[in-house]
């Protein structure tokens, strides 16, 4: 087709933006790798540029980049944006904060009991505001489990359409993973995020007990599967 379509995950950071006189301005960011392969092209990559204006005839709320008839030509600067490769690693698909050290204090905790300390409890949960980027929030799980641990949000105060984080462990090799899970609505069983929207920091298994430490943006750029954690929720606390 020759009209465009609103991104269904909206990966740009805006910074400022104005209208005055006929004239419109925009400074905005985008990760070169976004976590959106689907509709996002890898910036690191090369790609005819179309360069366009037009305007905002449909009335249309939102406004979309609306079809355009005139051929724009600009000029062009001899300063090609390359971003730095020269270390060969991976561009990690969004950025993860630094990991808690092992004597951070979780300021929310949760526990299976009130006289249980977290290297006993059955069930151990710490949240805190990430030292490196508040806008994150790092979680501490631990229990002792053959199977999982977790935690949910949800505003109807049941599984269904919660937010699930967890760790599980894989009982034939002991390797633990830190999952973003959703439980769809109208069930009662969760299914994996399509977007991991987590940044893992730790996780072990050993004698029957489970921990893991990540990360979680408080606001994500899924909105289809993750809730804003800067919201008020039941939470569900869970093992298996």
């Amino acid at each position: 087709g020759h009209s465009n379509v609103r991104d269904t995950i909206q990966n740009v950071c805006p910074h400022s933006a104005s209208y005055s006189n006929g004239r419109i301005q925009c400074v905005f960011s985008r990760q070169i790798i976004t976590s959106d392969m689907a509709q996002d092209v890898p910036m690191n990559g090369s790609y005819y540029l179309l360069y366009g204006r037009g305007e905002n005839t449909t009335g249309s709320s939102p406004p979309l980049l609306t079809p355009h008839g005139a051929q724009l030509t600009p000029s062009i600067s001899e300063n090609p944006i390359e971003p730095d490769t020269a270390s060969n690693e991976p561009i990690p698909t969004h950025p993860c904060p630094s990991s808690p050290s092992p004597s951070a204090v979780y300021r929310f905790t949760a526990t299976s009991s009130s006289d249980c300390v977290q290297s006993s409890c059955d069930y151990f949960l710490g949240i805190r505001t990430n030292d490196n980027d508040p806008t994150y929030l790092d979680f501490m799980l631990e229990g002792s489990t053959l199977g999982w641990v977790g935690i949910g949000f949800t505003k109807t105060g049941t599984m269904e359409a919660a937010d699930v984080l967890g760790c599980i462990v894989h009982l034939t090799s002991s390797v633990v993973s830190i999952v973003d899970d959703w439980n769809i609505a109208g069930g009662h069983y969760d299914v994996r995020d399509s977007i991991q929207n987590v940044c893992p920091h730790s996780a072990s298994y050993s004698n029957g007990r489970i921990q893991c430490v990540f990360s979680r943006q408080i606001i994500t750029n899924d909105t289809a599967q993750d809730v804003p954690m800067n919201g008020s929720y039941y939470l569900l606390y869970g093992r298996g």
